[in-house]
């Protein structure tokens, strides 16, 4: 959000699609529905700008608490980063109602794969310093379908920022691939993210699976929501 004396807003505790990714129009659109030339309230938590120089804000529109609207009708999912924590509940029941009703980013569509791709293993937590073994922080895939399954394109996001691209890949059916969080050589089992530093948060993360269309195929949580 562009206040009217320029400041930028960044709204706490969510994390919307971004430019280029699936349902990033429609969320922009709805944001824009909401506030755009009206009069809202800005209230902090314990951070007061990100490292953009944007304050980081809940926002309300009267009664309307933006921040957890988005949520609830399916336009961002939670991002919520300690210390600022003070939503958290209301948020969190808030995504997993819109998950379940499959609204907005957590639409399932009929699809063949859709329901026969699996995590077998998740591995977030590598054995000493994470980002300096990056390499036994990864996460397995398993086609459970009775056909190969074309993997290019789709993408692996956690729950802030961090996002893979599969390069040309499929994945055989009844066959598994391991996704490491660092680099290697990539073969018909195992793909490399390259990342310089850990990508799966130890205390709690969330992994989505999109297609190369951003069709959700697999949401994954842990601790469990």
């Amino acid at each position: 959000i562009e206040l009217a004396n320029g400041k930028k807003v960044r709204l706490l505790g969510i994390d919307a699609p971004e430019y280029g990714q699936y349902y990033y129009e429609e969320a922009k659109r709805k944001l824009s529905d909401l506030v755009e030339g009206k009069e809202i309230i800005l209230e902090s938590d314990v951070t007061n700008v990100d490292k953009s120089g944007r304050l980081l804000r809940y926002v309300f529109l009267d009664d309307l608490f933006v921040n957890l609207e988005l949520v609830k009708l399916g336009f961002a999912n939670v991002y919520v980063v300690y210390p600022d924590v003070k939503y958290y509940s209301q948020l969190f029941e808030a995504e997993e109602a819109a998950r379940e009703k499959g609204l907005g980013i957590w639409k399932k569509f009929s699809l063949p794969y859709g329901n026969c791709i699996e995590i077998s293993k998740f591995h977030y937590d590598a054995k000493g310093k994470d980002d300096e073994n990056l390499n036994d922080e990864y996460v397995v895939f398993k086609n459970n379908c009775k056909f190969s399954v074309n993997m290019s394109g789709w993408t692996v996001k956690d729950r802030s920022f961090n996002m893979f691209t599969f390069p040309e890949f499929e994945l055989k059916a009844g066959a598994e691939v391991a996704l490491f969080s660092g680099s290697g050589k990539n073969t018909n089992s195992e793909i490399f993210w390259n990342s310089k530093y850990s990508i799966w948060n130890n205390e709690g993360d969330s992994l989505y699976l999109r297609d190369k269309e951003g069709n959700l195929i697999l949401f994954k949580s842990y601790p469990p929501l």
